[in-house]
């Protein structure tokens, strides 16, 4: 291709003229699974969606790709995927994403894989956003895309900027601020303080976006058989009577929202679900109020007590709470910290310097977090987690300059 014909290429990639309009723009676009599956599983008590992200693909690995495109539109199969996906393929073909598979403990897992831009993952977050906040952080208003959006494309790291992610963390936190705190400015908090940090937190919004869009797709109605024979099946496939699934017809693809005032209301409902699966306003009142949801697990007095220690000095002793945030849903990949069965993140660690008081904060999800982090080779067995440390070492230089 040469620079002339990428140039045009890169160009059609850009919503541009009405695209622009905001009766249009932004938009959120999905296929149908029925591109890849006749039928496809609906789990009859679906558990809530995680994220995994796969580290090491390239944008060669198109088998990986497509099977990743395979595992992610089975959606409605939820906590089981693994037997809606051809195994003898995936064995063929990945013996390695293969033998990972099956050890996956049975979830609803999303998987993605990490790429140096992550866009493939924060798509929804990103589509959200009105062109006012998009030129505000000079980010390209793109095009509708498809979601789930599985693989690299070369024209992302020619289109997108090289700090994409830090871009698209303060825009969201400025679309998302006013849920969040709506009687003040972002720009009044410094960058520190812990509502602010936790607004930038993609990795916190994305299983409430992804639940969020499952929601509003479920409205869309199933693509009719195409065929005698094809009916046959389905009618055969579902008087099998099985207590966890039903077969069905995939849904049809269509647009899922269109215009700022359709992207503000699945930003109302994203805030929402955060708050029904993420603890959202509990984590508001701890930084708050420094009121807590529940004690921590006694199990982890050692942790606390070590925390304490090291944070002691003789002028103050600095008081810390440890609360667990349950059943609520995280985002797997290099950048988390593990520790057992629970996940630790930044923004979760809150100080309230006046009080010389800090609240640790530890989400535990619905599946065994350590088993996931063991198979990408995330996990983290030292008795005391590396997050800890960090968030110790943050906190004294935070409360000693105080």
């Amino acid at each position: 291709m040469n620079d002339f014909d990428e140039q045009e290429f890169l160009k059609s990639r850009l919503a541009q003229g009405e695209e622009l309009e905001p009766c249009v723009f932004p938009e959120l676009y999905t296929l149908s699974a029925a591109f890849i599956y006749q039928f496809t599983p609906v789990a009859k008590s679906p558990t809530s969606p995680e994220i995994v992200i796969i580290p090491n693909i390239t944008s060669d690995s198109h088998s990986l790709i497509g099977m990743l495109a395979s595992w992610n539109s089975l959606w409605e199969a939820a906590q089981f995927r693994k037997e809606a996906i051809s195994a003898r393929q995936l064995k063929s073909e990945l013996p390695e994403l293969a033998s990972w598979i099956k050890k996956l403990p049975k979830a609803n897992i999303y998987l993605f894989p990490e790429t140096k831009l992550m866009y493939e993952v924060y798509a929804p977050l990103y589509h959200v956003l009105p062109k006012s906040i998009l030129d505000r952080y000079n980010l390209p208003a793109l095009k509708r895309p498809i979601w789930p959006n599985n693989g690299t494309r070369w024209w992302y790291d020619k289109i997108l900027p090289s700090d994409f992610i830090h871009r698209l963390s303060k825009a969201f936190a400025m679309h998302i601020w006013r849920y969040i705190d709506g009687g003040s400015s972002i720009n009044a908090f410094s960058p520190s303080e812990p509502l602010r940090l936790l607004s930038h937190n993609l990795d916190y919004w994305m299983p409430a976006a992804i639940m969020t869009i499952e929601r509003f797709w479920r409205e869309f109605e199933r693509i009719e058989p195409e065929s005698p024979k094809q009916r046959r099946l389905l009618d055969r496939a579902q008087k099998l009577n099985d207590p966890d699934v039903l077969i069905e017809r995939p849904r049809k693809g269509g647009t899922l929202w269109m215009g700022e005032e359709e992207a503000n209301y699945i930003t109302e409902q994203i805030v929402e679900t955060a708050d029904q699966h993420g603890n959202l306003r509990a984590l508001i009142d701890a930084v708050r109020s420094n009121r807590v949801v529940e004690d921590f697990s006694s199990c982890w007095s050692f942790a606390r007590e070590d925390f304490e220690r090291k944070l002691y000095s003789k002028r103050s002793k600095t008081r810390v709470s440890f609360v667990e945030l349950k059943d609520t849903l995280p985002v797997h990949s290099r950048y988390s910290e593990y520790t057992d069965n629970l996940l630790w993140e930044d923004f979760t660690a809150v100080l309230d310097p006046r009080e010389r008081h800090i609240v640790v904060c530890l989400r535990n999800g619905t599946t065994k977090l350590g088993d996931i982090a063991s198979m990408l080779g995330y996990a983290n067995h030292s008795p005391i987690s590396k997050a800890l440390v960090r968030i110790r070492k943050k906190a004294k230089e935070f409360l000693d300059a105080s």
